[in-house]
């Protein structure tokens, strides 16, 4: 392909996995290095968009950086298209395993004018795997300067060549092209079987008189058994995937630890479903403070106001965009990727600054740890931090956001009544119904603003 350059976006946050991408091994290689050598053969120009120069030393590759700023993959793709010296580059993520070179030879014979060739596929648009002009760095800026990021959104505004899915399904029967690797679990899966978070099953599929046998995802219910300090804590029923923030979180939000210092071991054995932590202090589990606060606010009203002074005050003076809410709202309903290929997990969304982080588990109490486990482990303290949840806005949810100063709680479903009593309480924004451009404020309503 003489007239075309390959892309390979490696330069993002990698908020899922927790780590950076490029440093996903498969088999002992780096599998943006193997992309690299695959794409060498095919394309006479190879693009990675990444500020880890180093990582590429002797592959004889064109790195270079954003020029733009912003967590969003569009600013990759301005860069490597304002970096390639042909018309028309295909894209691709470093942490997507799978290329189909006769898929891009398909996609190759649609070139004619337009400014992107772009697949739908189970009614989303992917934007990667797909081939781009480079008449559209000047767009991309004009984009971004006009504070959009979504991919999607853009390609909805070029001259965009779309591949119907009746095409794409031929070229995904071997396997997956659109495939990325969004977490440690998802690695497992496709090369150890030991934490994958779904299983296949064969099942009869009935639709209206029909019957036939497809293979369904279905989300993996994982026991952990967790000890402190050699003593058995609890076991856990989890979704395999960020196990270490998950059990971090959960001994904050029970009050056995305060801090991320606290912990001088973590070990973790998937095979044996166990966890061994060990702190710097005794625990009493069955006199925990938490299990009184519990009793106070799960209990009746009278017993809330004997103990209210033991619970956790967030301490907040920070505004909330009410049109930043609508449209990172918008952008979680489409992300979740557990959820869209089983039907059987709850997400948790991180949101500060600039930067969002999903967290999804069986369990919504378990997402929001994952979250309370993030935050302490990599010390971060801000004013400006919030959650976007799947699930309802119960009163343990907010006891967990408390003793870690989320100061907003956004749900697509329903407070409980006794969730925004305690709100009001314990300092907590809550948005509850957060649907399209409608949305109900519960309690604090003077932070949010518009």
């Amino acid at each position: 392909m003489k007239n075309i350059s390959a892309i390979i976006l490696a330069g993002g946050k990698s908020t899922r996995m927790k780590f950076n991408k490029e440093y996903i091994k498969i088999k002992d290689e780096f599998l943006v290095h193997k992309q690299i050598k695959q794409l060498k053969e095919v394309f006479n120009e190879v693009i990675v968009v990444s500020d880890n120069v180093e990582h590429y030393a002797g592959l004889d590759v064109h790195v270079v950086s954003d020029i733009l700023n912003g967590s969003t993959p569009l600013i990759g793709l301005h860069a490597g298209l304002y970096h390639s010296t042909n018309e028309y580059s295909y894209v691709i993520a470093c942490d997507m395993p799978f290329i189909n070179f006769e898929f891009i030879d398909y996609l190759e014979s649609f070139i004619d004018s337009s400014d992107a060739y772009v697949s739908k596929y189970h009614n989303y648009i992917e934007p990667f795997n797909a081939i781009y002009n480079s008449n559209i760095v000047n767009t991309i800026e004009d984009f971004i300067s006009n504070g959009n990021y979504g991919f999607q959104k853009m390609v909805k505004m070029l001259n965009t060549v779309y591949i119907p899915e009746s095409k794409v399904s031929k070229f995904q029967e071997n396997f997956d092209m659109f495939k990325n690797i969004n977490n440690e679990s998802e690695l497992f899966d496709n090369y150890n079987n030991i934490t994958s978070t779904y299983k296949n099953f064969e099942i009869m599929k009935v639709i209206g008189e029909e019957k036939f046998k497809v293979t369904d995802k279905v989300i993996t219910e994982y026991p952990l058994n967790i000890y402190v300090n050699s003593h058995h804590y609890s076991t856990m029923m989890i979704t395999p995937e960020n196990i270490e923030f998950l059990v971090i979180g959960a001994l904050h939000s029970e009050m056995i630890i305060k801090d991320i210092d606290e912990i001088k071991e973590f070990n973790l054995d998937l095979e044996a479903h166990k966890c061994e932590i060990i702190i710097n202090h005794d625990v009493y589990f069955k006199n925990s403070e938490r299990l009184n606060i519990l009793s106070s606010a799960c209990g009746g009203s009278s017993k809330l106001l004997v103990d209210e002074s033991k619970l956790p005050r967030v301490k907040k003076t920070q505004d909330f965009d009410l049109n930043t809410i609508f449209e990172q709202v918008s952008i979680f309903n489409k992300e979740s990727v557990l959820f869209k290929e089983t039907g059987g997990v709850h997400s948790v969304e991180l949101v500060y600054s600039d930067k969002k982080l999903l967290f999804e588990d069986i369990g919504r109490h378990n997402a929001v740890d994952k979250i309370v486990g993030y935050l302490l482990k990599n010390k971060i303290k801000r004013d400006d931090v919030y959650i976007i949840t799947s699930g309802r806005i119960s009163s343990d949810i907010l006891l967990k956001s408390a003793l870690i100063n989320i100061g907003l709680v956004v749900s697509r479903s329903a407070p409980t009544s006794l969730a925004v009593k305690l709100a009001d309480k314990l300092g907590i924004t809550i948005i509850g119904f957060a649907r399209g451009n409608k949305l109900n404020i519960y309690t604090h309503s003077d932070r949010v603003i518009k």
